[in-house]
């Protein structure tokens, strides 16, 4: 196998696979990089750790076809340091592959790529156009919920949904939060049918963030479809395939209070840089904040017997009723407002040990529930 590729096109395309790359002992191969060279065609790059797979294609000069693999940290780390702009790849006998750049010569051990995992073909998938951006923030504003607790795992991914007409619902909780987006996803009045409701795993999420991110960049159009039993999401000639977790995601409805006694409404950036500055010295293993509320004035409170106190108040709008204090645990808090870009936003509250509802104010598209503490 023989080619000249871009430098900087082949470091992306190794940066993007970077994070699939697995170290299993029982597989070491995982830890390898597909590249299968075609004459008169383009270089594949791709990777897999049998959850999530990564498979694009890189512009290049082929002078001579065929397959390797290669470990894909240690080609990523090379051809990143790489001087020229260019660089001639050689693949020779015991799968030795030879880099040179400029004056500039590596030689790295490979291995048949008949040892390699087979790949996922997107050919077999029904792929539909789905307006990027809307996903990309779906995604965005209901990753930070993720469970990271692998004794449950229906709560190890987002639940994604295609709701008809176009809509598509993501939703996430690790059983002390939740969040729900739903947006209209069409690109260009494309049909996205209802469908059942699928659970994407953590790093299946992470990494679609990474493609969305980059085809957001691009302005690259964005197609998803199910093949078996993966997510198929194509990208500005990249195609990533995702294991969906083969379990029933709760029914989160549930937790979704129904109404609400006192809304309150308030700036979001000062209340979030209060949270921030009362956490201080909240317990760092509850993060617990007290919030009293009476019309016109809230205060967040803290209060740590191994470090001391901290009060803050601030103006609010809307809230009506006799005073009310409530506990919520200042992180969960905070990653609503820091993913959340409206100016204002609004805390929907019933009592004391009720469910807290966060939302923009006036956007219904996105809401976050908090589950109250006991301080």
């Amino acid at each position: 196998m023989k080619f000249v590729v871009d430098r900087d096109s082949f470091t992306r395309a190794l940066s993007r696979i970077q994070g699939v790359l697995s170290r299993k002992a029982a597989m070491p191969v995982l830890s390898n990089v597909l590249l299968e060279a075609e004459e008169g065609g383009g270089l594949r790059v791709a990777a897999t750790d049998l959850d999530v797979t990564f498979d694009g294609e890189v512009s290049a000069r082929v002078a001579e076809g065929g397959r390797t693999t290669v470990d894909g940290k240690r080609l990523f780390d090379v051809v990143r340091s790489l001087p020229g702009e260019e660089v001639d790849i050689e693949v020779g006998g015991e799968e030795k592959l030879v880099l040179r750049c400029k004056n500039t010569e590596f030689m790295l051990l490979g291995s048949p790529a008949d040892d390699y995992p087979s790949l996922p073909d997107a050919k077999g998938a029904e792929m539909l156009a789905i307006d990027g951006e809307a996903l990309k923030e779906l995604i965005d504003r209901t990753r930070f919920s993720v469970s990271t607790d692998e004794s449950r795992p229906n709560l190890n991914g987002v639940f994604f949904r295609c709701m008809g007409e176009g809509r598509i619902r993501v939703v996430s909780t690790d059983g002390h939060r939740l969040s729900q987006g739903e947006r209209d996803a069409r690109r260009d009045e494309a049909p996205i049918p209802e469908r059942e409701g699928v659970i994407i795993p953590r790093k299946g999420v992470e990494e679609l963030k990474k493609l969305l991110d980059e085809a957001s960049s691009n302005k690259a159009d964005v197609a998803f479809g199910f093949l078996d039993n993966n997510l198929v999401v194509e990208a500005g000639g990249v195609v990533l395939f995702v294991r969906l977790i083969d379990a029933a995601f709760p029914d989160y409805r549930q937790v979704i209070p129904k109404s609400s006694e006192r809304r309150v409404v308030l700036d979001r950036m000062p209340f979030l840089n209060s949270l921030k500055r009362i956490g201080l010295l909240a317990s760092e293993r509850t993060h617990g904040v007290r919030i009293e509320l009476r019309p016109g004035r809230m205060t967040l409170l803290s209060d740590n017997p191994d470090l001391g106190k901290a009060r803050e108040e601030m103006p609010i709008e809307g809230y009506e009723g006799g005073e009310l204090i409530i506990a919520f645990n200042a992180k969960y808090v905070r990653d609503i407002l820091s993913t959340l870009t409206a100016p204002k936003v609004e805390m929907a509250l019933n009592e004391a040990l009720s469910p807290g509802l966060f939302r923009e104010h006036q956007n219904d598209d996105y809401l976050f529930v908090v589950m109250p503490m006991r301080i």
